[in-house]
């Protein structure tokens, strides 16, 4: 087994890539699949799935539709573990201003109404920041739409100018105009880290984010807070979590290509899972040992349940890496911090993201 720090994983695997030399078994993520199986580089996983009678449907289309190729849609990856995204709130600011705690049922309405409620400009305090960055902001409102956000599941064509992203982004850029959301500058950058901290810092009330700054959360907030599911489209009723969800991968021209795609299926087993799910951390992919995961928490009053519930109906990755900071940074810099209408934001990274697309 071959560790590598995260910040040259990337490059080295590249690297094995374009030689050939990829090692037998290695991990991807859903946002860089897209340029080992346009390349040849891994090994198709379906005949597998079929010969041995795998139900892959139990993972959940988000975990598993990104890391589906070809024109038969065959599943090459077998999905590890998942981050979702729900919504952190400060309970002790929803009991000053009065307000309930927000549920699951809630409504985009209901979000901009307390949005507002809890906006304190006398101490600088604001009611939300939901738009940073991809996974975390505000692309699971346009998920909720019904709309693959930014780039439609074949990877074909740019989707921000669909009417159900428009929608979503001019919602959430009429919380920002009305001065219930702070800007990119004020919070200190658009990463889902920022938002994160600018909340631990008792500057915001509600904030998007995901399982992964659970632990942190735990640990270093100094007010009473929870979690819970992302409010509901009012049209749809639709409440959609961008997942993402890192997964095993066998090279295509492993020697030893049977050996390594049943480690895979074992890995991603019952039994096999059973390792990340007792070590807590990231959540396993396995339906089995999710409940393993919450449990790993210990006693707590925060709804950790939250986040296996955001599964049930949610959005996989699809973007990539070559309009990673468009779709990342800069459309979120344009209308929450330039001020940029959103229609022209929208048409100026669809210019771009859909000529990258056409040079693939």
């Amino acid at each position: 087994m071959e560790v590598v720090p995260w910040d040259q994983y990337w490059t080295l695997l590249r690297t094995d890539a374009t030689s050939g030399n990829l090692p037998d078994i290695f991990n991807v993520s859903q946002d860089r699949f897209f340029f080992y199986a346009e390349n040849g580089a891994i090994l198709n996983l379906q005949p597998y799935w079929d010969e041995f009678g795998v139900d892959t449907s139990l993972w959940g289309s988000g975990m598993i539709d990104p890391y589906r190729w070809g024109e038969a849609r065959d599943l090459y990856a077998a999905p590890v573990n998942w981050d979702t995204i729900v919504m952190f709130y400060n309970k002790d600011m929803f009991d000053a201003a009065g307000l309930d705690y927000p549920t699951a049922e809630w409504t985009w309405d209901d979000f901009a109404a307390a949005a507002a409620a809890l906006t304190d400009p006398a101490n600088d305090v604001y009611g939300a920041a939901v738009y940073s960055e991809y996974q975390s902001g505000y692309t699971n409102f346009i998920a909720s739409t019904g709309i693959p956000p930014v780039v439609g599941a074949g990877r074909t064509e740019c989707t921000l100018d669909e009417p159900g992203s428009v929608e979503a982004l001019e919602f959430l850029a009429g919380l920002y105009n009305d001065g219930y959301m702070p800007s990119v500058s004020l919070i200190g950058g658009a990463s889902a880290s920022d938002s994160f901290n600018f909340w631990l810092a008792g500057r915001v009330a509600m904030v998007t984010n995901g399982s992964w700054n659970l632990p942190t959360a735990i640990e270093q907030a100094t007010f009473n807070w929870d979690v819970v599911q992302l409010p509901r489209n009012p049209e749809t009723g639709r409440t959609r979590s961008i997942v993402h969800s890192v997964g095993y991968v066998a090279s295509s021209n492993s020697d030893a290509a049977d050996l390594a795609a049943n480690l895979i299926l074992y890995l991603v087993s019952d039994e096999g899972s059973a390792f990340f799910a007792n070590a807590g951390g990231v959540a396993p992919a396995n339906p089995a040992q999710q409940q393993a995961w919450v449990d790993s928490f210990g006693e707590t009053s925060v709804n950790i349940q939250a986040f296996v519930d955001a599964l049930e109906d949610s959005q996989g990755v699809t973007v990539f890496d070559e309009i990673w900071d468009t779709a990342n940074t800069e459309l979120v810099i344009n209308i929450f911090d330039l001020n940029v209408p959103v229609v022209d934001a929208v048409a100026q990274a669809c210019g771009f993201i859909d000529a990258q697309l056409a040079a693939q």
